[in-house]
């Protein structure tokens, strides 16, 4: 016997698709205002949701979650990397990404790692909204781009280096953008000047919001994370149809199948990550086919289906029972009182 629909109190544009094929899950989604926090309190204790779902107005769903007690989950995007939505992601008991680069910027705005995640579903492929990277848009230069702070060896950035100037030596027209900055930023720096690779290497920060357009633009998408926490924004790179290499840590064999949608190198080996990125570099129709149908294997994995499965998921965790819910301690008139 189907157990008994257990009702989402959601804040956001609300997907219709998705919302029905819930209900196959076992969930109600019932959409709510979150503008006015009085407003979203006296819908709350009405509806008495299973969990509050907040794509929108994240801070207010949140200061009213914690008031009353109901599980939360914040949905971010690319617009939404700020304090206000990282202040959010602290209370809540599950953050939502559009990508590993939303997640990345949300962690350095304070948000707990430990209940900060991607949702692969969520990857938008579109590129109008996205800002570019004025130095890609010249046509002589070709670019491999890695994109994660440097904060630390697990993220493998000298790896990538390290292949990327064995492979740069005899390809003039090839550069490397690390688009990230942090501790290592400088360190990397000073190898590529010993390297006589100082103006052939990029060390740069860029926003979430331009990531789409640089992994457009480039000739190939490295991932080199060496630890399975440290994951690359390899979903956004896929989503936009780039050609992407990754080691195989973490989610990247997940998130690629080896020849058809990227390729997967062994994580702290520089010799088999430039060995790769020399076959995409010097062969443009492969990393051309293999980005297609990447971008394709993308489209399949964002449908509302796989979006619905997802969010599924994600409130089978947090979203308790209307009984375990504890009473408001608060008088919430059903219309606003008039004045005197």
């Amino acid at each position: 016997m189907r157990s008994l629909t257990r009702k989402i109190a959601y804040v956001g544009g609300l997907d219709c698709s998705v919302s029905e094929l819930l209900r196959e899950y076992g969930y109600r989604l019932e959409s709510i205002s979150g503008e006015s926090i009085v407003a979203l309190a006296r819908a709350l204790y009405k509806l008495k949701p299973a969990a509050l779902h907040a794509r929108q107005f994240h801070f207010k769903a949140a200061t009213v979650a914690r008031l009353m007690g109901i599980p939360l989950v914040v949905e971010a995007g690319r617009e939404d990397t700020n304090s206000s939505t990282a202040r959010a992601a602290r209370i809540a008991d599950r953050t939502i990404c559009a990508g590993s680069a939303v997640r990345e910027s949300l962690l350095q705005l304070g948000a707990p790692s430990s209940s900060t995640v991607v949702m692969r579903s969520l990857v938008n492929s579109n590129e109008s909204g996205a800002a570019t990277f004025s130095p890609m848009l010249d046509p002589n230069t070709r670019w491999v781009v890695a994109a994660s702070p440097c904060d630390g060896p697990d993220r493998g950035h000298q790896d990538l280096l390290l292949a990327f100037i064995a492979v740069a030596r005899t390809r003039p027209k090839l550069k490397l953008l690390i688009a990230g900055e942090g501790p290592e930023a400088q360190r990397l720096r000073a190898q590529a000047e010993s390297a006589g690779m100082l103006k052939r290497v990029v060390v740069h920060a860029v926003g979430a919001c331009q990531l789409p357009s640089i992994f457009a633009h480039a000739a190939a998408m490295v991932g080199p994370s060496r630890a399975g926490g440290s994951p690359d924004p390899v979903p956004e790179a896929l989503a936009v149809g780039a050609a992407v290499i990754a080691t195989g840590v973490g989610s990247h064999p997940v998130w690629i199948r080896e020849g058809r949608t990227g390729w997967l190198v062994p994580p702290r080996s520089p010799a088999a990550l430039s060995h790769r990125l020399a076959q995409v570099l010097d062969d443009v129709e492969l990393g051309r086919r293999v980005g297609n149908a990447a971008q394709k294997a993308a489209a399949e994995v964002s449908t509302p289906r796989a979006v619905a499965q997802e969010l599924a998921r994600c409130y089978a965790v947090v979203a308790r029972s209307p009984a375990a819910l504890p009473r408001l301690s608060m008088y919430l008139p059903d219309r606003p009182l008039s004045r005197a």
